[in-house]
């Protein structure tokens, strides 16, 4: 009876230890402002953190936008912030650098990007998911409020993320100072539409979910177009999840910081 008792123990504390495990790997919730956009019958919640260094700053702000990946789909508006929002928090960035960032959070069972992961190459879809039209509709918001500075609005993204990330930029390059792909993959046929923008690509070569080709595909068509700011880091020893590494690459956030969109009106003759 007693090794029932605990089994039955065993069976209820197990799960509960998970949970606090699982979140005790999220950022201070708090820190966060919870927020929504519907749209018809659609809602993407989404978080936003304005960093430390934000709080001197009066004029509009970067932003950086930041994909999840397939494991932290949902509807909480929490588990998105389990990868790599850490970073970005993190005394060195925080206190540094003046930025907004944002995380939506797709829902269960829906994808940044209609496509299947694991195969070698896709073609871009003709209209982008509902999922991806509602983070640029928050973009646009926040535009529109003068919130953010429209020549510095960064993306980045892992795995789902990563395909997210390079989608948005074939389909609305005019929109974006830089990016950062990690183990994601976009449609190389696009890659004349990204020829000017600075794209920071990482791809762990161990990768069973991802083929790291699909990366090594991106740069190559980037460098066939004659973009001369992108730059492409693979892990010969790590697999999928190797955003940890590349988010701590020295300079990341200096390089990304650094680009500034250029507008029509900032060209000389």
């Amino acid at each position: 009876m007693k090794h029932v008792l605990f089994l039955l123990l065993a069976l209820m504390v197990g799960p509960l230890l998970l949970a606090q495990e699982n979140e005790s790997q999220l950022p201070d919730t708090s820190l966060f402002e919870a927020c929504r956009h519907i749209e018809g019958n659609d809602m993407l919640p989404y978080r936003l953190y304005r960093s430390q260094k934000a709080d001197m700053i009066t004029e509009a702000l970067p932003l950086v936008i930041f994909l999840h990946g397939a494991g932290e789909r949902g509807n909480d508006n929490c588990v998105q912030l389990k990868h790599c929002i850490k970073y970005f928090l993190d005394d060195t960035v925080t206190c540094r650098y003046p930025f907004l960032l944002m995380v939506p959070q797709c829902p269960n069972d829906r994808r940044w990007v209609n496509t299947d992961w694991s195969l070698p190459e896709h073609m871009m879809d003709s209209i982008p998911t509902t999922e991806l039209r509602g983070v640029m509709a928050v973009l646009d918001s926040l535009v529109d409020a003068r919130a953010v500075d429209s020549t510095q609005v960064y993306i980045c993204g892992i795995s789902m993320g990563g395909f997210g990330t390079w989608d948005a930029l074939q389909r609305w390059p005019e929109k974006f100072a830089a990016a950062i792909a990690i183990c994601g993959g976009g449609d190389p046929a696009c890659a004349e539409a990204i020829k000017d923008i600075p794209v920071y690509v990482f791809h762990g070569l161990l990768d069973g979910v991802v083929m790291p080709w699909r990366s090594i595909q991106m740069y190559e068509a980037l460098q066939e177009v004659g973009n001369k700011e992108a730059v492409l880091v693979t892990y010969p020893e790590l697999g999928h999840g190797c955003w940890d590494e590349a988010f701590s690459t020295k300079g990341l956030f200096e390089w990304m910081f650094g680009k500034k969109r250029v507008v029509s009106s900032d060209l000389r003759d």
